[in-house]
Order: structure tokens, then C-alpha cells, then sequence
């Protein structure tokens, strides 16, 4: 399996879990009175949407070589 695969594989999970994500932060920062758009912290989202989808890409493609029981 390679990399585009592996995301479209898991394209729905990781998109509910996103979306899930900015609109339960999007309702505590509001009600805090902060706003919504906060580029310094969200760039620390960014990265970690990125390191939850390599970790996915990187258990599909190790298993290539048959090591590991699926």
C-alpha cells in the first residue's frame, strides 16, 4: 500500500476526527470570548493532523513486507 492509498483509506476518520476537533475548539474558544482564528496556536493543529496521518501511512506501509499479522 502506498501513501495515497493509505490516505484514502483513511479519509473519513480522519476527517470526522478534524472536524470533530475544530468545532468542539471553535465552541470553547467562543464562549470564552476569544477568537476563532488564533494563527499562532492553529498552526500547532496543523501539525498535529499531519503527524496523525503519517502515523496512519506509516503502520500501512510498514506492513508491506508481510512481518506484521493483520
Amino acid at each position: 500500500m502506498n501513501v495515497v492509498e493509505s490516505l484514502k483509506r483513511h479519509a473519513r476518520f480522519l476527517a470526522a476526527g478534524l472536524l470533530s476537533f475544530l468545532a468542539i475548539l471553535a465552541a470553547m474558544r467562543w464562549s470564552e470570548g476569544e477568537p476563532l482564528a488564533q494563527p499562532s496556536a492553529d498552526v500547532g493543529l496543523l501539525i498535529g493532523f499531519v503527524f496523525v496521518a503519517a502515523f496512519f501511512v506509516i503502520n500501512d506501509t510498514s506492513g508491506q513486507g508481510g512481518s506484521k499479522a493483520r
